[in-house]
């Protein structure tokens, strides 16, 4: 039997000086696992006023003991204490009588401190990222309970309603890995990026759909400091995303073919992530918000043209497309002679909507959009930086938001509706500010 993962410090020995809770080993064999009977989150159009349904993503109304874990996985309750000291009705009366202003006190404070985050459009808490779940991964399975990231997906609970946190080690880790619709609530957490590698050759030679080293179709995923890479030449990508309410954290997605992120559906949200490539970094049909991101193009031919995003609709009623903020745009392998060298987007549908805000681009990228936009296009600016920020020859379909109040429609709070369902554990900018 391996042994169980007890906290996320679990790959590393314990004092045994330390107190804890209590635990609770539970060993029950992942085939006699039954699912939870939680319909998983379908894809929606949703409007930018229109609050999505996330009831089941709230974690604060369930209990902290899982009735049927998987085998190998442990869950800690706070011990019992059935001690009850004897205090006469005036000492009880005062000290919950003191214990009630404390907390009106403290609560009001708080109320305050929050509220002027939020005026910044600021969360940066520090805010310990909480797992009902844990199981973990290393390369030699001395101090973990798998040697494979797929073997570790394979043993959480399926459509659970809990957190469940895969900690993988420090190394790379050679393997096509699927998050399917059953595994939801799934975190991966690496060492950092270029620490801990998820990496493939997956390719497509034969067919049109993407190959995928890390494929993502659950809800309520989250990955976080990792890289994840994908070399394969045909139909190749890094990560293929299509689950609902899904957020990368300061991740390094590589890609070698034509398109390094494939996304589909609602509710995307990248922070502080890197994204290498040698065109169309991101390609799909998705409400995508992209933050404190930085975008690198690989130029292969001095004379090709090149494009970053391209999105694939051919819906003109759903309000889906990507915004960018606080983001930056760099070109690998450029000469100083080029003239047009990247463009920001394109369409490979009847639909386009492009927004980039307070974001830096280089002198190479001098395009906006690569070929003729489509007929129903929206494509806005605001507040743009840098030598390719610059330029005066701006199309007249691109709107220049002149204002924090016309650019906070496609705020995070507003347009991805941040607030509501990304973890408070992920930095993130609320609003635009002035």
């Amino acid at each position: 039997m391996i042994h169980p993962c007890v906290s996320a410090a679990s790959t590393t020995d314990n004092d045994d000086n330390n107190t804890s809770p209590s635990l609770i080993d539970i060993h029950v064999d992942v085939e006699e696992f039954s699912p939870m009977p939680v319909p998983s989150l379908t894809q929606s159009s949703v409007d930018f006023d229109g609050a999505p349904n996330l009831s089941s993503f709230s974690l604060s109304q369930y209990s902290s003991i899982i009735a049927f874990p998987p085998s190998e996985i442990n869950m800690t309750q706070p011990s019992n204490n059935n001690h009850h000291p004897r205090f006469r009705p005036t000492v009880v009366l005062a000290a919950i009588t003191g214990f009630i202003i404390s907390i009106i006190i403290t609560t009001t404070l708080l109320g305050a401190f929050l509220l002027v985050i939020n005026k910044k459009g600021k969360t940066n808490r520090n805010i310990p990222l909480e797992c009902e779940i844990i199981i973990s991964v290393s390369k030699d399975g001395r101090k973990s309970n798998f040697t494979t990231v797929t073997d570790a997906v394979k043993a959480s609970p399926n459509y659970s309603q809990l957190r469940v946190c895969i900690h993988i080690g420090e190394g790379e880790y050679n393997e096509i890995v699927t998050i399917g619709h059953e595994k939801t609530n799934l975190v991966l957490i690496g060492e950092g990026i270029g620490k801990t590698t998820l990496s493939s050759n997956a390719s497509n030679k034969y067919g049109s759909s993407a190959a995928a080293t890390l494929r993502v179709i659950g809800g309520e995923f989250l990955a976080q400091d990792m890289t994840i890479r994908n070399g394969g030449l045909h139909n190749g990508v890094a990560v293929d995303s299509s689950g609902r309410a899904s957020v990368f954290f300061r991740c390094k997605l590589q890609g070698a073919a034509d398109v390094t992120l494939s996304i589909d559906g609602d509710l995307h949200f990248y922070r502080e992530c890197h994204f290498y490539g040698k065109k169309n970094l991101v390609v799909g049909l998705a409400r995508a918000f992209f933050q404190k991101c930085q975008f690198y193009l690989e130029k292969s031919h001095p004379q090709g043209k090149i494009v970053f995003f391209s999105q694939s609709s051919h819906i003109s009623a759903y309000k889906f497309g990507f915004v960018f903020h606080l983001c930056e745009f760099y070109v690998l392998n450029k000469s100083e002679t080029e003239v047009e060298t990247a463009f920001i987007g394109s369409s490979l549908g009847n639909y386009t909507f492009y927004v980039i805000m307070e974001s830096y681009l280089d002198p190479t990228v001098t395009g906006y959009f690569l070929g003729t936009p489509p007929n129903v296009t929206y494509y806005a600016t605001f507040r743009n930086v840098g030598p390719g920020a610059t330029k005066a020859n701006v199309p007249q379909f691109v709107h220049v938001l002149g204002s924090v109040e016309a650019a906070s429609h496609y705020s995070l709070r507003r347009f991805l509706l941040g607030d509501n369902w990304i973890t408070k554990a992920v930095d993130y900018d609320l609003d635009i500010v002035e």
